[in-house]
């Protein structure tokens, strides 16, 4: 996966991506056919910390109440 930021090319070994989760969720934020700055690549990074910490916060959430249902 190659990014281009400040106008320099980076590429980065993924490793297996065979349902192109991780490609998915790059380009989520990020368009990798288009040089982006070092302030975009942070904002992607915080958006994607984001959805991360809710994506915790609601397996938290359904451990809880699984924890009552067993109760």
């Amino acid at each position: 996966m190659t990014f281009h930021i400040n106008h320099k090319a980076y590429t980065v070994d993924i490793g297996s991506d065979e349902n192109n989760k991780i490609h998915d969720g790059i380009t989520k934020f990020i368009d990798l056919n288009s040089n982006i700055d070092t302030s975009e690549l942070l904002l992607a990074y915080i958006k994607k910390t984001h959805e991360l910490v809710q994506l915790e916060n609601s397996l938290e959430d359904l451990s809880v109440k699984i924890d009552e249902i067993k109760i």
